[in-house]
C-alpha cells in the first residue's frame, strides 16, 4: 500500500505525511547564519570548539554562539552535517542555526543529514551552498513527542555505530603494533607444551638485531615473482572485454578489498586472456603504480596489467599468508621508493631484491595465525557496522517521512 492509499495521510511538498505532522521550510524552523572567521580569537589546546566544514579546527576560550546548533558547510565539504549541544565558534565557511520554534535539535539533526546536500552545489569549482538553498528545504515536522522518540532510536543505532568503530581502530591499533614486533622479534620457539617462549637470543644483521635461526633473505629467492600483463593497444578497445568472464584486476581492485580478491571491475574474453597473464588462485597480486604496495590474495585465478605484480610463495621455504602480511607491513617502503614521475610507480628491481628476515616455516605458520585471527575479527566487525549502517539509512528513510510511525510513552500513542 503506498502513503496515498494509506489512511490518516496527506500530500504535501514533503510528500505524503501524516495528517498530524505538518510541513515546513527549514526557514521556519531555524535561522541559518554565517559563521566568522576565527582570524582573530585566541587558540587553546582545548575549550570551546571551533567547526570547519570538515569537523573541528581546533579550540579556543571564546564562543561564538552558546548552542546548541547545526553547523553546516558553506564552501568546500557541503555533506557534512555537524552538531553542537553546547558553545562552539563556527568559521566563515560555515553556517551555524539558531531556532525560532522549539523542536528537538537531535531529530533536526537527523533530518538534515537525511538530504543529499551536494545537490544544492552551486558552483561549478569549490563545492558551495547558499542560505537561500538551505532554508528552502522542505521539512516534515512531526510534533515534538515524536521528534524526540525518532531521535532517540537513530541515536541508540549510532552509539552502537560509535561503539563499533571504536572496536574496529582498537583492533587495527593492535594489528599495526604486532605487525612491527612480529616481522623483527617474531612469536619464538614453540615448546614441548605447545606454549611459544619468546627468543632471548639475537644476532646482527644488515636489517638490525633478528632472533638466532632466522636468514635474511630476498623476496625472488623465496617467492616467484612475475609482472601482469596486458599487450593491447589501445587498451579499452571492447573486442577484448565483450561476453568476457575471466576477471582482470587491477590497481582500484586490490585497494577496494581488505584481504582476499575474487571480483573484478572488468573481465577478458579469450581475446583478452591472450594478450593477458593468468595467475593462479593464492597469488598475492601487489599493485607497482598510482596506489603503490596494495596487497590482496586471490582467491580464484586472475589475470592483471602490468600495473600489478603476482607473487606465490616457494611452500618449501615462505608460508604465502605470512609473505603476504609482510608485505602488507611494508607499504611506506615500496612507496618510498617510487619514482616520481607523473604517476608513480616502482618495478620488479625494486621488488625482487626487496630483503627481510625470514623465521622457520613453523614460525611463520604461527605469526600468519595470530594475524588471521585479527583481521578474522577485523572482517566481523565491519560487517556489523554494515549492517548498522544499512539499518540506520532504512530507518532514516521510514521514520523522518512518517511512513512507519513511532509508539510514544503516553496514551496518544502513534495512529
Amino acid at each position: 500500500m503506498s502513503l496515498a492509499e494509506k489512511p490518516g495521510y496527506t500530500s504535501t511538498p514533503c510528500g505524503w505525511i501524516p495528517a498530524a505532522w505538518s510541513a515546513e521550510k527549514l526557514s521556519g524552523l531555524v535561522d541559518v547564519i554565517y559563521g566568522k572567521s576565527p582570524a582573530d580569537i585566541k587558540r587553546s589546546e582545548r575549550g570551546i570548539p571551533i567547526y570547519g566544514t570538515g569537523g573541528i579546527s581546533g579550540y579556543t576560550d571564546s564562543p561564538l554562539y552558546e548552542g546548541p546548533s547545526i553547523i553546516l558547510g558553506r564552501k568546500g565539504t557541503i555533506d557534512k552535517v555537524q552538531r553542537s549541544d553546547g558553545p562552539f565558534w563556527a568559521i566563515d565557511t560555515t553556517f551555524y542555526t539558531t531556532p525560532k520554534v522549539t523542536f528537538d535539535w537531535s531529530w533536526l539533526y537527523y533530518c538534515i543529514s537525511s538530504f543529499d546536500l551536494r545537490k544544492l552545489n552551486e558552483a561549478s569549482g569549490v563545492p558551495s551552498l547558499s542560505r537561500d538553498s538551505l532554508e528552502s528545504l522542505d521539512i516534515a515536522l512531526p510534533p515534538l513527542p515524536e521528534q524526540q522518540k525518532i531521535a532517540a532510536i537513530l541515536t541508540a543505532v549510532d552509539d552502537k555505530l560509535d561503539v563499533i568503530a571504536r572496536q574496529i581502530e582498537a583492533t587495527q591499533i593492535l594489528k599495526q603494533g604486532l605487525m612491527q614486533t612480529l616481522f623483527s622479534r617474531g612469536v619464538g620457539a614453540q615448546e614441548a607444551d605447545g606454549h611459544w617462549a619468546p627468543h632471548t637470543e639475537f644476532k646482527d644483521s644488515e636489517l638490525g638485531d633478528i632472533p638466532v635461526g632466522w636468514e635474511v633473505r630476498t623476496l625472488e629467492s623465496v617467492a616467484t615473482v612475475e609482472r601482469g600483463k596486458f599487450s593491447a593497444r589501445p587498451r579499452n578497445d571492447p573486442k577484448y572485454f565483450e561476453n568476457g568472464d575471466i576477471p582482470f584486476v587491477q590497481t582500484g581492485d586490490i585497494a577496494s578489498v581488505p584481504r582476499y580478491i575474487e571480483n573484478a571491475s572488468q573481465f577478458l574474453n579469450a581475446d583478452g586472456l591472450a594478450v593477458s597473464k593468468r595467475f593462479p588462485a593464492g597469488t598475492i597480486f601487489i599493485t607497482i603504480a598510482a596506489n603503490i604496495g596494495d596487497v590482496a590474495i586471490a582467491k580464484i585465478p586472475m589475470t592483471c596489467p602490468d600495473s600489478l605484480v603476482g607473487i606465490k610463495a616457494n611452500s618449501d621455504a615462505c608460508d604465502n599468508i605470512w609473505l603476504y602480511y609482510l608485505l602488507a607491513n611494508n607499504k611506506d617502503y615500496f612507496d618510498s621508493q617510487s619514482t616520481q614521475n607523473a604517476q608513480k610507480n616502482i618495478n620488479l628491481q625494486v621488488l625482487k631484491p626487496f630483503l627481510f628476515a625470514l623465521p622457520s616455516l613453523k614460525e611463520q605458520h604461527r605469526i600468519a595465525e595470530v594475524l588471521t585471527t585479527l583481521d578474522d575479527k577485523l572482517e566481523v566487525l565491519v560487517y556489523r557496522q554494515t549492517q548498522y549502517q544499512t539499518l540506520k539509512r532504512g530507518l532514516m528513510q521510514k521514520l523522518l517521512t512518517g511512513e512507519w510511525r513511532v509508539k510514544l510513552d503516553s496514551s496518544s500513542g502513534t495512529a
